[in-house]
Order: C-alpha cells, then structure tokens, then sequence
C-alpha cells in the first residue's frame, strides 16, 4: 500500500494532507543535504549554530505545510516566531534533527507533532506525530492514534513513492539497546548508577547522536534512549514540542513509556515554545525502573 492511499483511508483529511506534505518534502531534504552542509552566519532561537541544510529545511518544510491550508500555525527549533495560517492544526517541527551528523555521515531525520490546540500545547494535544529517518533508506514513521506505521520510500521510474514497509509496529517484548546523550561525568548519580545497571539486564549500548537514528534503533529492538537530567543542565537538551512529545506520543503507540524523570512526557504543559526537558524514551519497564531511580534521588 501506497502512503497517500494509506492516508486516505486512516488519516482525516487535513492530518493526511500534512503528512503528506512532509513525505514529500522528505525527499527534497534527502538529495540536497549533501549540497548544503557548510555552517552559516547565525543562531537558532535556541542558541546553537545553524548549518545552511537546517535553514533549507525549515524552508521547505514550513513552505509545504503551509500549502496545504491545514495547518494552523507552524512552529520550528528554527524560527523565532510560528508561522501563522488558516487551518486547524498547530505543526512543531525539527527540521532536521541532528544535522551535526552531516559531515560523519552518521543518520539524520526531522520530527513533526501535530496538536489540536495552539502553542504551546502538551502532548495530550497531539492528534498525529511522525519522523522522518535519512539514512541507507529514507523512510516515515508516523501515528494517529491507532498504532504506529512505516513507509519507505521506493524510486520507481516516473517517481518515488512510499510503501508500507511496517504496520502495527511493537517494540519488542525483550529489551536489547540503550543509548544516553550528554557527557558520562555531567550525568546526575542516578542516572549514572542506573545506566551501569543496564548492561547487567542484557542490553548493549548503541548511540549514533541523532534523537531519530537511536530512537529507531530502540523501536526496532526494544530498550531505551534518552538524554538525561545533567548536573550543569537539569532541564536536559531536547525540546518538548518538537522533539520529545512527538516522539512520546509513537512511542506510546508502540506500547512504550517516556518520562522526564518524574512524570509521562506527555503530561507536561510547556511554557514557552523552546522549552527542553530531560527525556528518557523506550520499553516500558525499563523507563519505568528508571523513573524510580531518579524519582528516588530527587527532592
């Protein structure tokens, strides 16, 4: 099955036009990110310095949604203020997630949320997320609320198009991989002990430094990925709207928890457009455990 027919008969109509806008674009981003790797002059409103493949991104990410006259408003980790339109859904985007990759060659990918309220919104406005994976295959992952689906794309010889690649997908039962972002000696106590706790629970450390590459990897194998609290940084790195509760609102589509140490992700009202919070996303049990650590240790 082809994604826009998948999206006509599973999606409403102005979620499907927004997904598909982003399949297609998807594809746009993918050829030209070798083109466009070199830094520009600039800062995100986030503080981190722009590559020219995050600002063509944002570009044509916020273009094409735009286009569809579903989406409300437009927020990106790119842009200072949303984008304002005349549809019913609010978009948060990460244009491109992890776009210091470029140069190693290791996997990127871009993350959308889509919410039923203006922003900020918690993730329990979410009515569809997805993510995009760019690596040996460009493929989409996305939610409505009723169980996580995967497209990958196919060049046929008029065009390419996405195939279901995945439906209903589970994280395994058998938890294997972990990965944790941030340097070792900045981790809190607790997450550190914790951490050293899962190798003795069977699961290998696999961290490539994308959200979306090892987010994948933890859907496909089960475990957990996270970037935690930090003794100089307790807010964490990852941004709510567009980072964490989109991939929070899959992750518990596949059967899967996400906590910032004390409470579900999605539970959390953001204040401010940007705001980050320590993520910790995966198997059920294994966040759960986690959570208790943390929670244990904190005041």
């Amino acid at each position: 099955m082809k994604l826009d027919e998948f999206l006509r008969l599973n999606a409403p109509d102005e979620l499907g036009a927004l997904a598909m806008a982003v399949a297609k674009s998807s594809l746009t981003v993918w050829e030209s990110i070798p083109f466009k790797s070199g830094m520009v002059a600039g800062v995100n409103p986030s503080g981190e310095r722009q590559k020219a493949i995050d600002v063509f991104s944002n570009d044509e990410f916020a273009e094409a949604l735009a286009a569809t006259g579903a989406a409300k408003e437009i927020a990106s980790e790119e842009m200072e203020e949303p984008v304002k339109a005349k549809g019913s859904i609010s978009v948060a985007m990460d244009p491109l997630d992890g776009s210091s990759n470029v140069e190693t060659n290791n996997p990127l990918g871009s993350i959308f949320g889509f919410y039923s309220r203006s922003l900020p919104a918690s993730g329990r406005s979410l009515v569809g997320a997805l993510y995009v994976t760019y690596g040996s295959m460009v493929t989409v992952t996305l939610s409505f609320g009723k169980g996580v689906h995967r497209f990958v794309a196919v060049r046929g010889p008029a065009e390419t198009s996405f195939e279901l690649m995945g439906v209903n997908i589970r994280l395994p039962e058998r938890p294997e991989v972990y990965g944790v972002g941030g340097s070792r000696r900045e981790w809190v106590p607790a997450v550190r002990d914790f951490v050293d706790s899962l190798e003795g629970r069977g699961l290998r450390v696999r961290y490539c430094g994308t959200f979306v590459g090892d987010y994948n990897q933890v859907l496909s194998r089960g475990g957990m990925f996270a970037y935690p609290e930090l003794v100089n940084r307790p807010q964490g790195k990852l941004r709510l709207l567009y980072e964490t509760a989109p991939m929070a609102y899959i992750n518990e589509q596949a059967g899967g928890y996400a906590s910032d140490g004390k409470r579900n992700i999605l539970d959390i009202e953001p204040k401010t457009l940007p705001e980050p919070s320590p993520a910790y996303i995966g198997s059920a049990d294994v966040v759960r455990d986690l959570e208790k650590a943390v929670s244990a240790t904190s005041g």
